[in-house]
């Protein structure tokens, strides 16, 4: 019988190295609070503490959970007030000065991210209010956005952010887990992920690496989710060898979206992870995914384009678009993160 992951394993080389001495910690591509403008400041703080105070809330009652209180916490996420304060981060230090790389891949993270996805959970909540299932689903993505946000602003919460860094253990179970049967509502349509994973282990040992992977995974799904032609679409993680794991995302394309890639990459769809090119965006999230990615390796940014650490492909009309994340292996005092 042939093996189902052997088109996820032909994706791209299966012999890479890991040049890191120490494995890397999710750290390194973040800025200040300060390198914001006071504007922006208020805004980032007023969008964390609303997340937090969700996460907290629930870990106060997850053991008898009122989800009556957890709705109203969530619920003016879809208020035209909090809105406009998320899709406003960011632009008064624009206006102010051209942002240098970093800080601009720090402001999509932080106005992307679990964000996007969490709105349109609160909006689904406001119809389905009955759905404890949608609320959970709420909760961690809540949980999820902070996260990410304390991985780009260092400072914005100084002792969570010490939390983060600390050695937890994290199973892929947490991933898969999160992701299967997640649904989104973007772009005037719906869209539910399959998720499944053939690696059966520890994928990080800290929140902060684990906010690292999510950061990427986030700009993956979310642009998979925004050009996806059906109502699906599937990550895959797969084991390559004892060391190595494959994350791969797919989503069918229309054929104006097929032609759009070839008209204009001319099949070289490595050039998507230097950032620049885009349709509709601005081209920023899959760039800082490689920073991510690479760092992780202890490579380049553009040694691990150019060895497919990450990438992408279009194969009868759908696009795969795939990273790689070494495993972790457990050592004798590691405790799992209950976070």
């Amino acid at each position: 019988m042939n093996d189902p992951n052997q088109f996820y394993l032909d994706l791209a080389p299966m012999d890479l190295d890991n040049a890191r001495p120490q494995r890397y910690d999710g750290s390194g591509f973040s800025v200040s609070l300060n390198d914001l403008t006071n504007e922006d400041i208020a805004l980032v703080v007023r969008v964390y503490q609303a997340l937090k105070n969700v996460y907290d809330l629930w870990l106060y009652m997850r053991d008898a959970p009122n989800y009556q209180i957890l709705r109203e916490r969530i619920q003016p996420f879809i208020s035209r007030d909090f809105l406009n304060t998320a899709q406003a981060i960011g632009s008064s230090t624009y206006i102010a000065k051209e942002p240098p790389p970093l800080l601009r891949k720090v402001i999509h993270d932080i106005r992307g991210g679990g964000l996007t996805a969490l709105i349109g959970y609160a909006q689904l909540l406001n119809r389905l209010n009955d759905n404890d299932d949608i609320v959970r689903k709420a909760v961690f993505l809540a949980r999820d956005h902070a996260k990410m946000m304390r991985n780009a602003i260092p400072d914005l919460d100084i002792p969570f952010r010490e939390a983060d860094e600390s050695s937890k253990l994290h199973h892929i179970r947490e991933f898969v887990d999160k992701w299967d049967q997640f649904s989104f509502d973007i772009n005037q349509k719906k869209v539910q992920i399959r998720a499944r994973s053939d690696f059966d282990g520890y994928i990080t040992n800290r929140c902060l690496e684990t906010s690292a992977v999510d950061r990427i995974l986030y700009n993956y799904i979310n642009n998979a989710a925004r050009f996806a032609a059906a109502d699906e679409l599937f990550l895959t993680v797969i084991p390559v060898h004892s060391g190595l794991t494959r994350w791969v995302v797919e989503n069918r394309l229309t054929e104006d979206q097929v032609n759009w890639l070839a008209q204009n990459l001319d099949g070289q769809l490595h050039q998507l992870f230097y950032g620049g090119i885009t349709r509709g965006g601005n081209g920023i999230g899959l760039s800082s995914c490689t920073d991510f990615v690479a760092a992780s390796f202890g490579v380049k940014p553009n040694i691990a384009i150019e060895k497919q650490y990450l990438g992408a492909k279009v194969y009868k009309q759908t696009f795969y678009a795939w990273f790689h994340w070494p495993t972790y292996i457990p050592q004798v005092d590691d405790e799992e993160c209950v976070c």
